[in-house]
């Protein structure tokens, strides 16, 4: 099953970088996970600026008419596996975005551009919950003050940093599905 193979949460690449693909939070299915490498493949570096989506594939017209429209003919779509009946994964390239995906790597989320924040805020919304938080790390100036009464430290070391949010994890950003026997990954550089 596949939430045994996967971690059960999404990481930083899903908030930061999946909504730079355009997808639509509420209309269109979302990945069981997203991560910056894979394990033991040509993508086994984040400097190549790829996003690896696994996807749960569904028998159903909103999974078909979603990866026909959206997946297949995405202008950033580098390929696709599919690993078993029922998961299939979607390599993006990221290199359109060079400059957002390297600030994302330094974990530098409130300097990504104003068009990528723009995607950030249409694919979360300003009124959900979730925007109080993605807010606060991409434009952490105007919160600098209320982290620093909640977390009890002084506000001036969290200017000095200047992020409120902190930089991702390799080790959760790292996929490790094994590719099937019969298939060898082929991603331009």
């Amino acid at each position: 099953m596949i939430s045994q193979i996967y971690h059960k949460y999404f990481q930083k690449s899903f908030t930061f970088l999946y909504p730079l693909l355009g997808f639509k939070r509420t209309k269109h299915p979302r990945p069981v996970q997203t991560f910056l490498i894979w394990k033991d493949t040509v993508l086994d570096d984040p400097q190549k600026r790829k996003l690896v989506c696994v996807y749960e594939k569904k028998d159903t017209e909103e999974w078909r008419s979603f990866e026909s429209n959206y997946l297949i003919t995405h202008k950033q779509l580098e390929t696709c596996v599919p690993i078993s009946d029922k998961t299939i994964v979607y390599v993006f390239d990221f290199n359109c975005f060079s400059a957002d995906y390297d600030y994302f790597l330094k974990g530098k989320y409130s300097q990504m551009s104003s068009a990528a924040k723009k995607m950030l805020t249409d694919f979360y919304g300003t009124h959900t919950p979730e925007w109080v938080y993605i807010e606060s790390f991409l434009f952490p100036a105007k919160y600098f003050k209320m982290y620093a009464q909640i977390l009890d430290m002084e506000e001036s070391l969290l200017k000095s940093v200047g992020e409120l949010c902190d930089r991702f994890n390799l080790e959760k950003e790292t996929c490790l599905v094994t590719l099937p026997d019969d298939i060898e990954l082929f991603i331009n550089p």
